[in-house]
């Protein structure tokens, strides 16, 4: 008979056994540490992401008091409202959207959307909306030689606020070609083009504003239980350079000071800090200003 493979071998030199009955207690215990490992780090995740998203600091609407103080605390400029809105804070209702590009940080915007009137030099108005606490856009219009109002230039201010975050972002753009957008004699089908250049307080970034402006149609709208003769336009934003992409407003603008009582904005622009998108339909519900 063979002699059996441990044969002559001493107790602790003995072969490993083999087969069904073997001891598997090491591997089980390696894949219950592993388990365990894998089960404390997906704890963690779920915490650090509810401490960063319940932490965040949401948007609420800015109420009308309280641009009314941002307002007395600026320069509203001059109280002559000759041929452009009076001065002050008009109450408004919107409702939209804004999105940054950061998944979880899309933000409502409305429903009071208070919009402020300043007027500033030359006969110039700026026409801003606090769509909410994280973010206000403004417009600056201007008459010139071919139109009652240009648009000289725009603002707008963007923050997101959360545990280890806090990004605040100011555009500006200048028009070197003011498009206009109300004029003498306006008439539905007709268009005009201008031309701005927009830069950001977060990086070096040039964004080249290619704008065109159509009469969609000349009438009167009701705002604040009045009615109001409106001229009807479209403005068409083709972004280009740094950031690319396309903005179309619609304008209602007061046909006798140029002050917009509704608007609906829709924007999708790509490239720079972050992809960002917004849409925003507001109407005024007064054309007296608080003051």
């Amino acid at each position: 008979m063979a002699p059996h493979p441990a044969a002559g071998l001493a107790d602790d030199q003995a072969a490993p056994a083999t087969g069904p009955d073997a001891p598997r207690a090491p591997r089980r215990r390696l894949w219950k540490v592993l388990i365990g490992i894998g089960v404390g780090l997906l704890v963690l995740v779920v915490l650090a992401l509810l401490w960063f998203f319940l932490g965040r600091d949401k948007a609420r609407p800015l109420g009308q008091e309280e641009a009314l103080t941002i307002f007395r605390a600026g320069d509203g400029g001059s109280s002559d409202s000759a041929g452009r809105p009076p001065a002050g804070v008009y109450a408004a209702t919107g409702t939209g959207t804004e999105s940054v590009g950061l998944p979880g940080f899309d933000e409502p915007l409305g429903p009071d959307t208070p919009v402020t009137v300043t007027h500033g030099d030359g006969g110039c108005f700026t026409y801003r909306i606090d769509s909410n606490s994280h973010h206000w856009r403004s417009w600056t219009f201007c008459p010139t030689e071919t139109a009652t109002f240009s648009l000289a230039g725009m603002e707008g201010w963007t923050a997101r606020k959360a545990p280890g975050l806090d990004i605040e972002t100011l555009v500006t753009y200048t028009c070197e070609r003011p498009p206009d957008f109300l004029w003498t004699g306006a008439a539905t089908g007709d268009t005009r083009t201008g031309a701005c250049t927009g830069t950001s307080d977060m990086d070096d970034s040039v964004t080249a504003d290619a704008v065109g402006i159509e009469v969609l149609d000349v009438g009167t709208i009701p705002v604040g239980g009045r009615s109001v003769d409106v001229v009807h336009v479209r403005s068409s934003e083709t972004f280009s350079r740094d950031q690319t992409g396309s903005e179309v407003d619609e304008w209602w603008l007061d046909a006798t000071t140029g002050l917009p009582v509704k608007v609906l904005i829709d924007a999708r622009i790509q490239g720079g800090v972050s992809d960002y998108t917004e849409s925003l339909a507001l109407e005024l519900t007064t054309l007296t200003p608080a003051t």
